[in-house]
């Protein structure tokens, strides 16, 4: 391209989302000269709640979480990559991606994102607490629990995210891993089962009453930044993770380990998440934007650029690559059964607002707000506006 092109993008405000992308654009930018790529951050609840047809208006490439399908593929506000790109995004290339990460993309026939960052909800453990008390890992909730009880004689406490959606989501995880999730498919109405929903509930609930007060504000980087920053706080069993927080330069690296469910096998139904790069219908330079998007799916940049930039990379061999294993203090082999297990959430059209509205009603019951019936009512109302 002889003339200059600038694009830009869009991602959430954290070191594992923005270093690793920062460090891909001087690769990108040498080999590209003519491409200009401007980065933008969001705070996390943007990241998680915001419409996308919006910031697709505004930014060349999004960086965006899969439960935006269902929006995108109703107005195509995103290409669709396996037209572009059919050896990276076919059907074929499932296998390259870590658990369900290039799947949970794919919606009504067409892939909507490249997955460049692979995650789901596990457990958190700071080590040296549990060894002072002369504790092991919990591998159940049920377990986790009683930890909780008896932690609490020794002054620590368990860790939990509440703020919209992340207990919503817990409770989810908590129904799929008993057999009950909440329906997926696209043609499918969406129905949750309210005698599982209220148990899963009740379980998050006899957990928070280990947690700090604190808890009943915090999203999930609030909670890493509370297991590092201070020494009360000893174990979560359900939470998204960060690898960074295991990383050598935190006060106190963090240790992680499976999702704690209430049924075996107990690290199975996580419900997952992760991040992938969607590039707008929007835009001016598609064909210079399709063209970052497979630079950052390219095996240098998953296997070495952005492990070694604080970020989660997608693909299997990344995650199977001892070097970063060993970054991230174990991160990728104590949750790799987890990721293999996991959940997707619905993506039909709505569902964002759904998670938003149905974890504020959550959020509610467990800080006292709201009775837990007619929470539950509530996000019983909501899931039923999804269906035609």
């Amino acid at each position: 391209m002889s003339e200059r092109t600038l694009l830009r993008i869009i991602c959430w405000s954290h070191r594992r989302a923005v270093d690793p992308l920062l460090a891909a654009l001087e690769g990108f930018h040498a080999a590209h000269p003519g491409i200009e790529i401007k980065v933008d951050q969001r705070p996390l609840s943007d990241f998680e709640h915001q419409g996308i047809d919006g910031v697709a208006r505004a930014y060349d490439m999004v960086i965006y979480d899969h439960p935006f399908s269902g929006d995108i593929a109703k107005g195509e506000v995103f290409l669709p990559l396996e037209k572009h790109f059919p050896d990276l995004f076919g059907e074929q290339a499932d296998r390259n991606y870590v658990g369900a990460s290039l799947t949970s993309y794919r919606y009504r026939g067409s892939v909507w994102g490249a997955p460049i960052d692979a995650a789901t909800q596990h457990a958190l453990v700071r080590q040296d607490l549990l060894d002072a008390a002369g504790e092991a890992v919990p591998k159940t909730w049920a377990q986790a629990v009683a930890l909780g009880e008896r932690l609490q004689k020794r002054g620590l406490k368990l860790g939990l995210s509440v703020e919209t959606p992340h207990a919503l989501l817990a409770v989810a995880a908590l129904m799929a891993n008993q057999g009950q999730p909440w329906s997926t498919a696209p043609d499918q109405a969406f129905a949750i089962d309210r005698a599982a929903f209220k148990d899963g509930l009740q379980w998050v609930r006899r957990l928070l009453a280990f947690c700090p007060p604190e808890a009943l504000g915090w999203n999930s980087i609030d909670l890493h930044e509370a297991m590092v920053a201070r020494d009360d706080i000893a174990y979560c069993p359900c939470v998204y993770g960060y690898a960074t927080y295991g990383e050598a330069d935190m006060r106190k690296p963090l240790a992680f380990a499976d999702f704690a469910g209430l049924r075996a096998p107990y690290h199975a139904g996580s419900a997952i998440g992760g991040t992938a790069l969607g590039v707008s219908r929007y835009s001016k330079a598609p064909q210079a934007a399709l063209a970052f998007v497979a630079y950052m799916v390219g095996g240098h940049i998953q296997d070495r650029t952005i492990p070694e930039n604080h970020g989660q990379p997608a693909l299997v061999s990344s995650w199977e690559r001892k070097e970063n294993d060993a970054i991230f203090n174990g991160f990728y082999s104590s949750v790799r059964a987890s990721m293999d297990t996991v959940w997707v959430r619905p993506r039909m059209p709505g569902y964002a607002e759904f998670q938003r509205d149905a974890g504020n009603a959550v959020a509610a019951a467990l800080r006292g707000e709201l009775d837990d019936d007619k929470a539950i009512d509530e996000v019983l109302r909501l899931a039923g506006m999804l269906n035609p």
